[in-house]
């Protein structure tokens, strides 16, 4: 957990830096290299822990010059978040590295063209379910769907009902 001194410290920083809508993504350990670029382009790692485990987030590229990385990253990995900007050869590459369970994340919620439409979720999530079948996975036991708006936190910091 990054407590709030710390990502108003992120906040502060990023505008600075003239990328305002990244500082969240800066809580991940960002290189100096990733928040020049604007993207992954290494594997990160974080670490928290709960009660009964210690968990590693894993933050691998997805761009198709760095597939060495991807796989390195997904090679690590028991449970992958599929951040929905990446391809079905992403999806691919973490069902081969033994990935089981996944979380596919629909970003960019907030986008004005989507008003938060429940009608919008559910043809990304019908469009997308015949490519994660075909990766292998069972949508009701394998997968979790997740909506989420990357730039206004929503449903990363608070759940959105």
């Amino acid at each position: 957990m990054v407590d709030k001194r710390t990502m108003e410290k992120y906040e502060r920083d990023a505008k600075e830096a003239g990328r305002e809508s990244w500082y969240i993504s800066w809580a991940l350990g960002s290189t100096p290299r990733k928040r020049l670029k604007g993207k992954t382009v290494e594997v990160g790692r974080s670490y928290f822990e709960t009660a009964p485990r210690r968990y590693t987030i894993v933050d691998a590229p997805g761009h198709k010059p760095y597939v060495p990385s991807i796989i390195s990253g997904a090679a690590q990995a028991d449970v992958a978040i599929l951040v929905i900007s990446a391809d079905a050869r992403a999806l691919m590459l973490v069902k081969t590295a033994g990935v089981n369970k996944i979380v596919i994340v629909i970003n960019k919620m907030d986008d004005p063209t989507v008003e938060r439409s429940k009608a919008c979720y559910e043809e990304i999530k019908e469009r997308l379910s015949p490519f994660v079948r075909q990766a292998g996975y069972n949508l009701k036991s394998d997968v979790t769907w997740l909506p989420v708006s990357a730039q206004t936190a929503a449903n990363l910091k608070d759940r959105v009902s």
